[in-house]
């Protein structure tokens, strides 16, 4: 389903902001790869801060569970390890990361996560019209159900990444999509809910071929190009856009879907861990 993996993240914290000075007292980032969660970081947090008697009737979190949970110069450090370079998601993600930046930059840290895509803004404008998109109230209209308490975060991380494969589903079934990037889940969130459909018919109509690229190998196999993330892809051949003439990038993954980057996307660099990499390069 998706093309590459998505760490779903959720925090529980003492406050709505780390600006004035509410810290996090439990985190959950589930990795899906494919269609389904295969890995999983769990833990509550020590930022030895009160926990006050709303939180604790909210979340069930007490003071004694933090007190005895591992310090944030712990938890914060392994939880940056596992996210990586993977793209994140959270429900209402600008909650979610403002505080793992604040968190991060206490220690001098920074994550090196590839974008965000918030499942709040997903399920608006890819399910527009519900009566709530509050987690709880979305999942119940969708047929998702709870595993654990709400308002706990391994609880949310796991229905909000059952939404976030709901909705790759739908587009599945909809619009024919059999891999999904994530930059397609970034690009709707940018756009309103009635721009969405006109989006995702055009990304999947295919573009008018203007150049085939004659570039090959010996072996008479298509130029093959590896991605920075590890996978193997096979060059198609350069294209144009019918809707704007802008130039594309034909190329084939392992399993035989077909995709188009804009070109200057292809062969543009990315920063991982601080080093200038080329997304995708020659075999």
């Amino acid at each position: 389903m998706f093309e590459k993996p998505i760490v779903m993240i959720d925090f529980e914290t003492s406050g709505m902001s780390p600006d004035q000075g509410d810290r996090v007292t439990e985190v959950a980032a589930l990795r899906i790869v494919g269609g389904e969660v295969v890995d999983r970081f769990v833990s509550l947090i020590n930022c030895n801060i009160r926990i006050s008697s709303f939180i604790t009737q909210l979340t069930g979190i007490t003071q004694s569970m933090v007190n005895r949970a591992p310090s944030s110069t712990e938890v914060i450090p392994e939880l940056l390890r596992f996210i990586g370079s993977d793209t994140l998601a959270a429900h209402n993600a600008s909650f979610d990361e403002k505080f793992l930046q604040a968190e991060s930059q206490r220690l001098g840290l920074h994550s090196q996560h590839d974008g965000v895509i918030c499942s709040v803004k997903l399920a608006r404008r890819v399910y527009p019209g519900l009566n709530s998109y509050a987690l709880g109230a979305l999942a119940s209209s969708l047929g998702i159900r709870f595993k654990g308490n709400a308002h706990r975060a391994e609880a949310d991380a796991e229905v909000a990444s059952a939404l976030l494969l709901h909705v790759g589903s739908h587009l599945g079934e909809k619009y024919g999509m059999r891999r999904i990037d994530p930059l397609i889940f970034q690009k709707i969130n940018q756009l309103t809910a009635a721009k969405v459909p006109a989006y995702l018919e055009k990304l999947m109509t295919p573009p008018v071929v203007k150049k085939v690229v004659t570039s090959r190998k010996k072996t008479g196999q298509l130029q093959q190009y590896r991605h920075y993330k590890g996978g193997i892809y096979e060059l198609v051949c350069e294209a144009t856009q019918e809707s704007d003439l802008s130039p594309v990038i034909v190329y084939r993954s392992h399993n035989g879907s077909v995709w188009t980057r804009p070109k200057a996307v292809f062969f543009e660099m990315v920063m991982v861990n601080g080093v200038p990499v080329q997304r995708f390069t020659p075999l």
